[in-house]
């Protein structure tokens, strides 16, 4: 379902896709599309996070694993966290061309210690205790103000493992289990990916609105003649 997104948005996606796959550089791709269609800066940023190369996308669909019941798991704490919190909050979520949902909230958010936030995590460690891997390590940024606070929560009350890392990406990147994140850096170097905040959102959040921004891009390239 992708009705919500306006027609401009809509074309933006598929032209932006074609320029991608035709070797444009991303910036130059983006910049093109966004000034064409007018788009707005969160328009913009939903391409720049959902919409990827073809063969970019392929390659992190072909590394995600259905399931991970006696897995060892990684997670890119507040990546997921952070999404679960804005489908709690009741903002939209996009399913991108890599099959790994995303939502359009800032990097860069203040409120870390906000009851949205506890509840997010919460709902995260209950569900990785649920799905049974042999073993999950949720590494969370230290330099994020309450992630002590955070960290301790969750091994006392939940009995996982915990790291704080400076830099969490090179962190659950070099941990060599399967990685939990919609980072599309992470998930491009890691081996094999989940998207554990799909999985709660669709498992516990149900009526949270997904929109599919990769069925778009289903057999529909765009024409050359859109670039004169």
């Amino acid at each position: 379902m992708y009705s919500s997104l306006r027609a401009e948005v809509r074309e933006a996606v598929r032209d932006y896709h074609y320029l991608l796959n035709r070797g444009y550089p991303q910036k130059a791709a983006l910049d093109f599309v966004a000034s064409r269609y007018g788009l707005r800066r969160d328009e913009r940023a939903l391409l720049l996070r959902c919409v990827h190369r073809s063969s970019d996308a392929e390659y992190i669909r072909s590394k995600t694993v259905g399931g991970v019941d006696g897995r060892y798991l990684v997670v890119d704490g507040y990546n997921v966290v952070l999404t679960v919190a804005s489908a709690i909050e009741g903002r939209q979520l996009f399913l991108c061309d890599d099959g790994f949902v995303r939502d359009l909230r800032s990097s860069y958010v203040k409120d870390f210690d906000s009851p949205t936030v506890t509840s997010s995590l919460e709902l995260v460690a209950e569900v990785l205790k649920t799905l049974r891997p042999a073993e999950a390590l949720v590494v969370l940024d230290k330099n994020v103000s309450w992630s002590s606070k955070h960290a301790e929560f969750i091994r006392e009350r939940y009995d996982l493992r915990t790291a704080l890392a400076v830099r969490a990406d090179i962190e659950v990147i070099g941990s060599g289990r399967v990685v939990c994140s919609s980072d599309f850096v992470i998930l491009m170097k890691a081996t094999k990916v989940f998207d554990l905040a799909q999985y709660i959102v669709r498992s516990k959040l149900p009526y949270v609105e997904i929109v599919n921004v990769g069925s778009l891009l289903e057999g529909s390239p765009r024409l050359p003649d859109q670039l004169t």
